[in-house]
């Protein structure tokens, strides 16, 4: 299988973390953005929406939305346990990756943007919408911070929602994001990333 992301992408970085915990085949293929490569019509023929991150299987399957691409995975092997298999599980999993996309991604978007892409795009930081986004991320770690006050993981116990949330707070250092109010929440961040699958995952900062 191939994953068709930059190199630098929270997505791609979730999805190769995931790769990992289950030892599977998996290849980055690196795009170049700035090159309008997810543009070509080769890229288009993966997916339609011009978006990275795609998985694209032995035979020609493809799978776009990273939130998708980890369901993907873990039913490839379904005694992992990073997917539940009963309904209240697998509500449980699906209300999180729905969360993630919805709320905590595009806060830490907000925030990304005036501060990592601000930079390799050569612009100045527009002060204001990065305070504004910079509060929104800390409302959803204060959600976050109430649930794993309870639990060691989103779920109970490890699942594809960790992984997926977790990759949101990978640049918090560049983004200017302190964890130390949410002692919980940075408690869960450090037992992640000291998985060896979300290490091998890491790109380099």
């Amino acid at each position: 299988m191939k994953l068709y992301a930059p190199p630098l992408s929270t997505a791609a970085y979730k999805v190769l973390a995931v790769v990992h915990e289950l030892g599977l085949p998996v290849t980055l293929a690196p795009l170049d953005l700035m090159k309008g490569e997810h543009k070509s019509p080769a890229f288009l023929a993966k997916n339609p929406n011009g978006k990275v991150p795609v998985l694209e299987d032995d035979d020609g399957f493809c799978v776009w939305e990273s939130n998708a691409i980890l369901c993907y995975l873990a039913a490839l092997k379904p005694g992992s346990g990073l997917m539940p298999m009963d309904a209240r599980g697998i509500a449980q999993v699906q209300q999180w990756l729905q969360w993630q996309a919805t709320t905590l991604s595009p806060s830490t978007s907000e925030v990304l943007m005036e501060t990592v892409y601000a930079k390799m795009f050569g612009r100045e930081k527009d002060e204001a919408k990065y305070t504004a986004g910079l509060e929104k991320v800390r409302r959803d770690l204060g959600i976050l911070e109430g649930v794993l006050a309870q639990h060691e993981f989103l779920c109970g116990s490890l699942t594809i929602a960790d992984f997926s949330l977790v990759s949101n707070l990978m640049l918090r250092g560049p983004m200017g994001l302190e964890l130390e109010p949410f002692p919980h929440v940075k408690a869960w961040v450090a037992r992640m990333e000291a998985r060896e699958s979300v290490r091998k995952a890491r790109p380099p900062l």
